[in-house]
């Protein structure tokens, strides 16, 4: 993570950057998938540290880890007190507090969405640190995927960070004529609305550009294309993709037929 504040692509020499875009999206969305259909408690925290395991691998570790717990920690006190007051799956009492009684079929639930969200947000935060986009675009290319959604999911990728990096430029800008932003409720609330407005301007202004490149460049042309490289698949990467997508079918149908 950059010192702009926001997560992005971080270049590295690592297993987990040479593998395909392909790979990694099929591996991840295999890992997430089988998370939840698993059960028990061993097997989420198997398939939790296999991807806190693959961020370290990859070498955005660090940055995964600290992100995640960022993004996590509102929710994990969410999910721990709702469920834990108003979930009473198996009428267990586990302590009360006056009026109200915490459940431990509840707050057990509350724990393993935590840890089924976690998993799914150490893959996506290492899927985006570890992927160039313009890999990512080339390989889902290669792959068949219509030129038009492989840029809709990378522009999905990319709006994020698009637009904290404008709305910084936009907040500094304003701040050095003399716009208060550390005052009280209602000084941030104008700092806001000041920054609503050119922010959202300026997003339209620069899809309508980015429209206009794109148009100018061929992109909605007919005809074969070629690209500044290709991104390989080796014969190993398309056995590992296999045993992704079995394994994921093996945890499912066992899961049904549990």
């Amino acid at each position: 993570m950059n010192g702009t504040g926001f997560f992005t692509y971080q270049p590295a020499d690592s297993p987990i950057h040479a593998l395909s875009p392909v790979t990694k999206l099929v591996c991840g969305a295999a890992l997430v998938l089988v998370t939840f259909a698993l059960p028990g408690w061993g097997g989420l925290l198997v398939t939790l540290g296999l991807a806190v395991l693959s961020a370290f691998v990859g070498g955005v570790g660090r940055s995964v880890v600290r992100t995640a717990a960022t993004v996590l920690a509102p929710l994990a006190v969410g999910l721990v007190v709702l469920h834990g007051l108003f979930t009473p799956a198996g009428r267990v009492p586990l302590a009360t507090l006056g009026p109200l009684t915490v459940w431990q079929g509840g707050l057990v639930l509350g724990l393993r969405t935590l840890v089924i969200l976690a998993t799914f947000v150490v893959v996506a935060l290492t899927f985006v640190a570890t992927t160039h986009p313009k890999r990512l675009t080339t390989a889902l290319i290669e792959r068949g995927v219509p030129e038009n959604v492989s840029y809709v999911f990378l522009a999905s990728l990319q709006l994020v960070p698009d637009l904290q990096a404008r709305a910084r430029r936009i907040l500094d800008a304003q701040q050095s004529r003399g716009l208060d932003v550390s005052g009280g409720l209602t000084d941030r609330f104008r700092a806001f609305v000041a920054l609503a407005s050119p922010l959202l301007i300026g997003a339209l202004v620069s899809a309508q550009t980015r429209s206009l490149a794109l148009e100018a460049r061929g992109f909605s042309g007919q005809g074969p294309r070629t690209h500044l490289y290709q991104v390989s698949e080796p014969p190993a990467e398309r056995l590992l993709q296999a045993f992704a997508v079995v394994g994921v079918l093996v945890t499912a149908g066992w899961r049904v037929l549990a």
